[in-house]
Parts: C-alpha cells; sequence; structure tokens
C-alpha cells in the first residue's frame, strides 16, 4: 500500500469516526436518556469519591504523569484533560478545588485551563503543580509524596503517563488510606496500576473515561462509536481468519465459512447484550 493509499483511508476512517459520534450524539440527545454503556469496574468508585470530597473538603488529586502536549503521548495528555475535566466538575460543590499534578512543562497549560473549564468559582489556576520533569521521574513521585502528606487528597486519580514511580506514589496514598485509580500509556506503569491500585483502567478504557465520569448525555456517544469500530476490528479480523483457513483447507466448503461466521456474530452479539 503506497503512501497516498494509506493517507485516503486514513482521511476516510476519520472522517467516518466523525460522522458516527456526532449522529450517537443526536439520536442520545433525541431519546433524551442516558444509554447504558458497557461495565467497566474502575469508573464505579468515582461517584462515591467526588462526594467524599465535598464532604471532607478535601481536595481530589489528578495526576498527569509525564503525559505533554506535543509529545508522542499528547494523545494521551488531551484524553486525560477532557476526563479530569469531567471529574472536577463533579465536586464542583465543594468548598476545595482538586489539586492537579504534572511533570511535563508543556501540560501545565493544558491542566490550567482544565480547571478554569471545571471549577467555575476561579481562584484554582495556582493548583496546577509542576515537578521535576521527566519519563519515570523520581522525583515527581517524591513531590506528589509530600503533597499527599500535606494536603491529604480524598482520593488519587494517576491516569496519564508513568513508570515505575507509580508505585511510590501509589503505596503512599495506600499507608493514608486514600482512593486511588491508575492507568498508564506505558507497560512497566500499567502493570503497577494494575497490581496496587485500588482501581485500575486497561487500554483503550484511557480514552473512554470522559464519556464514564460526564454527567450529560451526549458524552457516552464517544465510548459507543469506540465500541462499534472495535466489534468491526474484531469481526474483520474473524472473516479474515476463516478465509485463510479456507485456503488451507480445499475440502472446506465456503457455506460452511459462511454459517461458522454468523455463528460466531451471533455469540457475539449475544454477549455484548447480556453485558
Amino acid at each position: 500500500m503506497d503512501d497516498t493509499t494509506l493517507q485516503v483511508y486514513s482521511v476516510l476512517f476519520v472522517l467516518a469516526t466523525v460522522v458516527l459520534v456526532y449522529t450517537a450524539r443526536y439520536f442520545g440527545a433525541r431519546r433524551a436518556r442516558r444509554r447504558a454503556q458497557r461495565q467497566i469496574a474502575g469508573f464505579d468508585a468515582l461517584p462515591g469519591w467526588a462526594e467524599g470530597a465535598i464532604e471532607s473538603s478535601r481536595p481530589l488529586h489528578l495526576a498527569f504523569g509525564s503525559a505533554g502536549v506535543g509529545e508522542d503521548n499528547t494523545a494521551v495528555a488531551l484524553a486525560e484533560a477532557e476526563f479530569f475535566h469531567h471529574v472536577i466538575q463533579r465536586v464542583g460543590a465543594g468548598d476545595v478545588s482538586p489539586i492537579i499534578s504534572t511533570s511535563a512543562a508543556a501540560t501545565v497549560p493544558l491542566g490550567q485551563d482544565t480547571l478554569r473549564r471545571g471549577w467555575q468559582r476561579g481562584g484554582a489556576l495556582t493548583r496546577t503543580q509542576w515537578y521535576p520533569q521527566g519519563r519515570r521521574s523520581i522525583g515527581y513521585a517524591a513531590a506528589v509524596s509530600g503533597v499527599i502528606e500535606s494536603e491529604r487528597p480524598s482520593a488519587h486519580i494517576f491516569a496519564g503517563s508513568f513508570g515505575s514511580e507509580l508505585a511510590l506514589m501509589i503505596d503512599s496514598a495506600a499507608r493514608r488510606g486514600q482512593g486511588s485509580l491508575a492507568v498508564s500509556d506505558q507497560l512497566q506503569g500499567q502493570a503497577v496500576a494494575y497490581a496496587m491500585a485500588d482501581q485500575a483502567l486497561i487500554g483503550e478504557e484511557l480514552f473512554a473515561a470522559a464519556s464514564y465520569a460526564a454527567e450529560d448525555g451526549r458524552a457516552p456517544a464517544d465510548a459507543m462509536v469506540m465500541d462499534v469500530w472495535r466489534a468491526l476490528l474484531i469481526m474483520g479480523m474473524t472473516v479474515v481468519l476463516l478465509l485463510e483457513v479456507a485456503k488451507q483447507m480445499p475440502w472446506l466448503s465456503w457455506p460452511a465459512v459462511a454459517v461458522a461466521s454468523l455463528v460466531l456474530l451471533g455469540l457475539g452479539l449475544l454477549v455484548y447484550r447480556r453485558r
């Protein structure tokens, strides 16, 4: 496949995604009710943490890690900024604004804008804190541990780019009885999140987080479109696999391949509906 063909397919994919998102949002608004989303256990604690932060007048701590604008993890930083925006709105009735921390200098303005949009009372821009820059920064982990001790956050959301230093921050939070949700685009950080955090997200759940934290009916459309693309990808891979198997086995008839495909499709739809 040459570069021109690849570019055309990429543009068509982006346009199809935009059309699907806005179509889903339109019909979701017409129904005037929230569509049931695929259950993700990692988000179950969010409502309780928001209520606890309001009642205790203690801040939530939202951490980007080393996810930075203009770097190879820009998409992660933007996705988590939208996620944090909805989380901040959930605690908007409280007296103490959340704390945002990052080790990427370019993410500081993004964090300030996230606070400005979510915290309507103003005066919260200084709650965006930058610590020593760099991936797997032990200095950043030490500084966040200091925040855990001095600010006594009610809970922590470590969502962005973290390495093995995430273990120090989660351990500090656990020692003080503070809840934690964690996810990372780095393999080491993801392993730590899965093993140590109270709640963990995996894979593409990082990019669906905003739709689960939002309280309006339009945001879940993004997650629904992601599920549609995932289902199409799985079905496409299954069809290709069956075709390759058919080529290796000349005695296998095309009707048998079609029946097997329909059976697999039906089982997949049944499992999805039951979830």
